[in-house]
């Protein structure tokens, strides 16, 4: 997408230490401001720094160490890198939102790339075994930041002008994300066609990275104004009943969910590439493109979906998950590995508007920070224990067929306590539905 026609004609200066104009209702194309574009197309530049590799990782760390490097890593130790991994995203998110609710979002954002550009250099020319586990955590330290911080400049944005549409707007900002997310591994498969290994991806994402640390200082500007800031200055760093009741019950919920989800999602390439039999590296990571170029066209028109009915679209996403899931622990072949992430791409549509707004809704805008940095700290410790838990039962069965079915199954089990969750949650009244609240 080229950047012009993201940025309407007034909105088109390059942004500077300025705080972003607030208060406006206008929107531009698609329904952002400019100011979100701007944001929006250096997220997509950081998604780069992840989607040129990620998709491959797992892979990456069983089949290519030990070809390339010679270095073989156990199950175990596979599991444990996405468990460090996991640890240092936690204490990204924790950190990431009160830092950004207390300097601003544009610095948090830039510090944001130099761990992971160091990380993603040092996977290229070091990928041994311990310093692997360094390197991965790095990089998702610094990717914690960039996923808290874009979120919380999305919010400011809803917060000081109609607050309507939330979901949709939380969506389409990461329009640019999900098209380089799509865009990415077809990418780094023609390099893996022409002979380059998967470290060398690693150094690409590194430059881009550099990259995207240059454009945050030139295009972002700082979406909070001094007198919020200093409010949450002058407040408590750390807050528990500031985020209210609602906020824990949804979180909560969701981290329980996810602890059954993610135990077989983390090994999804594994079981494509090994149990299935006949899939390349390259083969997924084009069902990868697929699926993401897919949610891409969708993110629009699912978040007015989900702004209709959020508690319903949040059900419904996790719901079109797990069955998904089971569906993968029987299916095989290409056909059914394109048709899978294709159709994966509603539910992750739904999701993200609709979760990022239940999370958010409740918050004062000096708080909204820590609302998202707290939920994604939650949801990272049900991660790391997925993690771990998906690696025990992968060893122990020797089978991630049989992992997909437990977590597909068991799944549902969370969803219910998850409905119940939402329904002991505070009514979102007809009017409200699709706002961001602005509670102070």
């Amino acid at each position: 997408m080229r950047c012009d026609s993201c940025l309407t004609h007034d909105e088109n200066q390059v942004a500077s230490d300025t705080p972003i104009e607030q208060g406006s209702n206008s929107r531009g194309f698609y329904g952002l401001t400019g100011s979100l574009w701007r944001m929006a197309l250096v997220v997509g530049l950081a998604q780069f720094s992840m989607s040129f590799w990620a998709w491959e990782f797992s892979i990456f760390l069983e089949f290519d160490l030990a070809s390339t490097f010679g270095v073989v890593l156990q199950k175990w130790e596979i599991g444990l890198v996405f468990s460090v991994g996991t640890a240092a995203t936690i204490i990204g998110y924790i950190l990431s939102g009160t830092i950004a609710d207390l300097i601003g979002r544009r610095n948090t954002m830039a510090l944001s790339f130099i761990p992971m550009s160091v990380g993603l250099v040092g996977l290229r020319f070091a990928p041994w075994w311990p310093i692997i586990l360094v390197e991965y955590a790095l990089i998702m330290f610094g990717w914690a930041f960039v996923i808290i911080v874009s979120s919380a400049i999305a919010a400011d944005e809803i917060a000081v002008t109609t607050g309507r549409n939330s979901a949709r707007i939380f969506n389409v900002v990461l329009l640019p994300a999900f098209i380089v997310d799509g865009t990415s591994p077809i990418a780094a498969s023609l390099l893996m066609d022409l002979g380059y290994g998967a470290s060398d991806l690693h150094l690409v994402a590194g430059i881009g990275s550099i990259v995207a640390l240059m454009a945050t200082l030139a295009f972002i500007g700082e979406s909070l104004e001094k007198k919020v800031i200093d409010k949450a200055r002058a407040g408590p760093v750390v807050t528990i009943r500031g985020l209210g009741g609602d906020f824990w019950k949804f979180t909560l919920a969701m981290a329980g969910y996810v602890i059954i989800y993610r135990a077989s999602v983390a090994y999804l390439g594994n079981l494509v590439v090994g149990e299935w039999g006949g899939i390349s590296p390259q083969m997924y990571g084009y069902a990868w493109s697929g699926f993401s170029l897919t949610s891409a066209a969708l993110l629009s028109k699912a978040g007015d979906f989900a702004d209709r009915n959020l508690k319903g679209a949040m059900v419904a996403t996790l719901v079109g998950n797990s069955m998904l899931i089971l569906v993968f622990s029987a299916a095989t072949g290409l056909f059914a590995l394109w048709a899978l992430n294709i159709t994966w791409a509603l539910p992750i549509a739904l999701w993200i508007g609709a979760e990022k707004t239940l999370v958010v809704r409740g918050a004062g805008r000096e708080r909204k920070g820590r609302a998202l940095g707290t939920y994604n700290f939650f949801i990272a410790v049900g991660s790391l224990v997925a993690y771990n838990l998906g690696a025990f039962l992968w060893e122990a069965w020797s089978s991630l067929r049989l992992v997909f079915l437990f977590s597909g199954i068991f799944s549902f089990v969370m969803i219910a306590v998850l409905a119940l969750a939402l329904r002991a949650m505070r009514p979102v009244a007809k009017a409200e539905e699709g706002t961001l609240g602005t509670a102070e």
